[in-house]
């Protein structure tokens, strides 16, 4: 049940953005056929891809800001997805760290902080400076701690 409202939000939200960015571009077409498909792919996006939320049920899309300033595109149409299969005590260590590192930084800036569109990246891209630095020896090292 709380999974159509959340859909219902979902389609609001992304339909209010695209009749904003239509607004903003002064486009008058025919609305209603381009908004009719839109809605159909995005029930079927959301059937087919279960990580849109976090381990907390918040949706990584990020909130909606008010003001003048244009919507943002979601991570899908920014990011190339890159999917990962981690042990269950990585991923459970990475979804606490995000949990705390979310909860500090919108507490400090008062702004959103995503798993898709900031946490991630920020780990992996730490991480690819840290993975640089090791030899072959360092990495036979690590993988046996595990």
């Amino acid at each position: 049940m709380s999974g159509e409202d959340r859909a219902d939000r979902l389609r609001r939200r992304r339909q209010r953005a695209r009749d904003k960015v239509k607004s903003d571009e002064g486009d008058d077409t025919d609305e209603t056929a381009e908004t009719a498909k839109p809605d159909e792919t995005a029930e079927s996006d959301e059937a087919t891809k279960p990580d849109e939320t976090d381990a907390t049920g918040e949706s990584d899309e990020g909130d909606e800001t008010g003001g003048s300033e244009k919507p943002t595109l979601s991570v899908k149409d920014e990011q190339k997805p890159t999917y990962m299969y981690l042990p269950h005590s990585i991923r459970r260590d990475l979804d606490r760290s995000y949990s705390m590192l979310k909860a500090e930084y919108e507490y400090e800036y008062q702004e959103g902080f995503e798993k898709n569109r900031h946490f991630y990246p920020l780990v992996v891209s730490l991480g690819l400076e840290a993975v640089e630095e090791l030899d072959p020896e360092d990495v036979r090292a690590h993988l046996a701690d595990e």
